[in-house]
């Protein structure tokens, strides 16, 4: 299998094929990267130095042909996880659900979905992965539950049960405490619900069948800090949080107020009673995740950085590297000591990156270089190293687009079930499956392979100093890494023609060998004269 629309940049890593990829020069020295790894990857700080893949169970391997993917399909899958480079797992919500928001609606926080399986078996998959070196996370979704949960059902019989206060009622469909009320919720017209069986509204940020949790109930801050340890027992090594800032609302404010940072250093204590354990936040606050990152060690480990990755399409768009200059410009300013940037360029919640890149595999590889090379942890979407097309059908709602069924090989089921899958499979899947893309030097899973082995035992690309370089032109985007071991200059050319920038910093490395992509760099005492092809990037080993 071809890919036309690629023009040749999968030649973009050595390795990857294409005559015009070049082998780091043998004057620079090498360590032994595969023992490297193993070493980075063993202490506290592994996150700082892993590849995350975010999986969503439903739609990655069926076991059983009922069409629905299933925790005994991913254990299946590990060992393809391995091979692609990744080194952690994040699931998307596996507890018991009605589904009504794809599993973020959770009616038992300790149980396993039956539509995925037993307990068993999610312990079966936690020690086939922690055997293979891989790291599992979960999405814990602690700012609502289901309406359907013990602990609504209970809570909504009466104002005088013992959980009457865990969830956020009113008389009125408003709260002058709550100003975060009064506003639209995320999904339909109104945040406040009637309920007949207790008469008074309820809040939800979310569908309304999401009510939210009461966080000013003590109950309801112990009950969540034991869901939490309830999972840590079983041996998984953090959380992704689910829209953490909202956990709290005040009259004025809705996002991470004083009380939900307070709750969220008690969850971080919490995990730290678990060496090696972390937790990634999913920021309310698109362009600024740094209030949830606290002095670097008492709130988040990590925290999404959407300023690039749920944006990268604009700056691409209008071919004018600002926007990602100044996203990138403002956390390094603003983020404390210790933080950590989690690095997309898609997820479940937005289109996928092939839609991003309205079908360009050029932009698409330019935005993931940028993600892997940038100065923090990746996290990939499932698919997304195939360049997996959005399908059509919508069951839960728009967003089922981006979250068909992973595509394994090209026969009627394409390797995902053997009876009819739960959701359609995306566009042209008889040619975008691993089967088809294993065979092709230059397809995107090629290009992701290639990358991930490039990054493999390097501390530079998760810990290394990160400065945007000066290029004198909105045109060019770089990157200068560097530890004191090694250095590199990342640079992407956002536009459809030629670019020669000046990079204007002196003392960039010794010599420039290209490690991946095509163009040329010559380094001068000034910086250096950087080339690049039409939709071009490359790598370059400086010292």
């Amino acid at each position: 299998m071809r890919h036309a629309a690629l023009l040749g940049l999968c030649a973009m890593l050595a390795g990857c094929g294409g005559e015009d990829a070049q082998p780091e020069p043998e004057t620079f020295p090498e360590k032994d990267w595969p023992a490297e790894a193993e070493a980075l990857l063993a202490g506290d700080d592994w996150y700082r130095h892993a590849v995350f893949y975010e999986v969503y169970v439903r739609s990655f391997q069926d076991s059983d042909g009922d069409g629905i993917g299933d925790l005994k399909g991913l254990t299946s899958r590990l060992d393809y996880l391995k091979e692609l480079g990744v080194d952690a797992i994040w699931l998307m919500p596996i507890m018991p659900t009605p589904f009504k928001d794809s599993g973020y609606d959770i009616s038992d926080y300790q149980g396993i979905n039956p539509d995925y399986g037993s307990m068993a078996e999610f312990e079966a998959l936690l020690a086939a992965a922690h055997e293979r070196k891989l790291r599992v996370i979960m999405d814990l979704v602690l700012n609502h539950t289901s309406d359907q949960h013990a602990w609504f059902s209970e809570s909504r019989k009466d104002k005088t049960n013992p959980k009457a206060d865990w969830y956020v009622w009113s008389d009125t469909p408003s709260d002058p405490n709550n100003g975060c009320g009064t506003a639209n919720p995320t999904f339909g017209d109104s945040a406040w619900q009637l309920d007949p069986a207790r008469g008074q509204y309820y809040f939800h940020r979310f569908y309304p069948e999401q009510p939210d949790l009461n966080y000013r109930s003590p109950a309801v801050v112990d009950a969540t800090l034991d869901v939490a340890r309830f999972w840590l027992d079983k041996g998984v090594d953090g959380f992704r949080c689910d829209v953490i800032g909202m956990l709290y609302e005040s009259a004025t404010e809705c996002d991470l107020i004083p009380e939900t940072r307070d709750y969220v250093k008690k969850l971080r204590k919490v995990v730290d009673e678990y060496p090696g354990r972390v937790m990634v936040a999913e920021p309310s606050k698109l362009t600024d995740a740094s209030g949830y990152l606290g002095n670097g060690s008492d709130m988040f480990h990590m925290a999404f950085h959407f300023g690039y990755g749920y944006f990268w399409g604009f700056p691409f768009g209008s071919q004018n590297a600002t926007g990602i200059v100044e996203t990138f410009q403002k956390s390094l300013a603003s983020y404390p000591s210790g933080a950590q940037d989690a690095l997309v360029i898609g997820s479940h919640d937005v289109q996928r990156a092939f839609s991003v890149a309205q079908g360009d595999d050029t932009k698409h590889q330019r935005a993931a270089l940028i993600q892997l090379t940038a100065q923090g942890t990746p996290f990939v979407y499932y698919g997304e190293e195939l360049a997996l097309r959005p399908g059509s059908q919508q069951i839960v709602d728009q967003r089922d687009k981006a979250r068909t069924p992973m595509l394994w090989d090209a026969s009627a089921g394409h390797g995902f079930t053997t009876g009819k899958p739960w959701l359609a499979f995306g566009a042209e899947a008889e040619l975008f499956n691993v089967e088809a893309e294993q065979a092709a030097p230059d397809s995107m899973l090629s290009f992701y392979k290639a990358l991930l082995t490039l990054r493999r035992g390097r501390a530079i690309w998760g810990t290394g100093q990160m400065e945007i370089l000066d290029t004198g032109t909105t045109s060019v985007f770089a990157l200068y890494r560097a530890d004191d071991f090694m250095a590199y200059v990342a640079a992407v050319n956002m536009t459809e023609e030629a670019r020669v920038a000046e990079l204007a910093r002196p003392g960039l490395g010794s010599r420039a060998g290209r490690v991946s992509g095509s163009g040329q760099l010559t380094l001068t005492s000034a910086g250096g004269t950087l080339s690049l092809p039409a939709n071009g990037a490359a790598i370059f080993r400086v010292r």
